[in-house]
């Protein structure tokens, strides 16, 4: 009886030693297809519905030390983030924050989570997603970016699943390629909320530096700004992402991480001679690459020219023919 009733307060979690899986719940957890800091993503069959889906398999112990780690100091004289400001949060804290944000989202390019399963008295926690098969849009630095077509093609879905976001009064944070994935259909879901945050009123105020070090906006890494607009951090990496889309490398780049930050805030724009894209995307790189967040180009002017873009481009789809020809997309549609 004891066994009995304690059985429904845990999962019960099996494994089947002939056929090398784990059985969880109604999932049969297969091939690993993913791998970080605190965990992996496998590949789960749901027995119940006959669909594979993502399972992200985090433990809370790592989390936990990771949490317990030393953290570099601030600069000398920083000052305590202004009262308002969203304040950073320990590993732990964010997975749930990350959870919490993930349940409040519906939307065609952002990726869906399924469920979650959590059990105090377990080491792990089980993130479970739908399966975006396609994998990411690309990986950075690689000698075959894309198209100009296939670029349009994959970048208004990132401004509709951002447009959405902020919307819903989140600020992704970490938008680079490979958080872009591709789903059957051909479209953009935008992945990874593991920084995300959600702020009050118009935007968020921001003071903690956080994302990935070639995607980060100059104003995040400023000694002397204490406070930054969290939509502005995310239409930087909306520019340096679709630079990589056309490009195949990000626009400022070194291996040294203090040299980088230099290059971010003080370093020009550039373009490389090959391959030779269109002016009016010329164009709304610079403006997303706006070294000054208060000048920036912002999201709804974004949507409308790149809405121009396609409009005076008559094309179906843009990949066939491609080396992603395998792939069945349908044309763009209206932004």
């Amino acid at each position: 009886m004891y066994l009995a009733a304690n059985l429904q307060f845990i999962f019960y979690v099996f494994l089947l030693l002939f056929q090398d899986c784990v059985q969880l719940n109604q999932y049969t957890l297969k091939d690993e297809i993913g791998k970080g800091s605190y965990g992996v993503v496998k590949l789960a069959y749901n027995e119940n519905d006959n669909t594979y889906y993502a399972m992200k398999v985090l433990s809370k112990k790592k989390l936990i030390r990771q949490a317990g780690f030393p953290r570099r100091p601030p600069p000398r004289g920083t000052r305590p983030a202004p009262r308002g400001c969203i304040q950073p949060r320990g590993p732990i804290e964010q997975v749930y924050q990350e959870i919490a944000i993930l349940k409040k989202l519906d939307h065609p390019n952002v990726v869906k989570l399924v469920e979650v399963l959590d059990d105090p008295n377990e080491d792990h926690l089980y993130m479970v997603f739908e399966l975006v098969n396609q994998g990411p849009v690309m990986e950075v630095p690689t000698l075959k970016p894309l198209s100009e077509d296939q670029a349009r093609f994959y970048f208004q879905d990132l401004i509709k699943g951002i447009e959405y976001l902020h919307y819903q009064k989140i600020i992704h944070r970490d938008i680079k390629p490979s958080n872009l994935l591709v789903g059957e259909d051909g479209h953009v879901k935008i992945a990874d909320f593991g920084v995300s945050n959600e702020f009050k009123g118009s935007d968020a105020l921001l003071s903690n530096t956080v994302g990935t070090p070639a995607f980060m906006a100059p104003e995040s890494l400023s000694e002397t700004r204490k406070i930054f607009s969290g939509k502005a951090l995310d239409v930087w990496a909306m520019g340096v992402t679709l630079y990589c889309f056309v490009f195949g490398q990000c626009p400022f780049m070194d291996e040294r991480i203090m040299c980088l930050h230099s290059k971010i805030k003080s370093q020009a724009l550039e373009f490389p001679d090959q391959p030779d894209i269109a002016e009016d995307l010329k164009d709304l790189i610079t403006r997303m690459l706006d070294k000054n967040p208060e000048s920036r180009i912002v999201v709804p002017e974004i949507k409308i020219l790149v809405k121009t873009m396609i409009r005076k481009r008559s094309f179906g789809n843009p990949f066939e023919g491609s080396r992603r020809e395998e792939r069945s997309l349908s044309a763009p549609g209206n932004l």
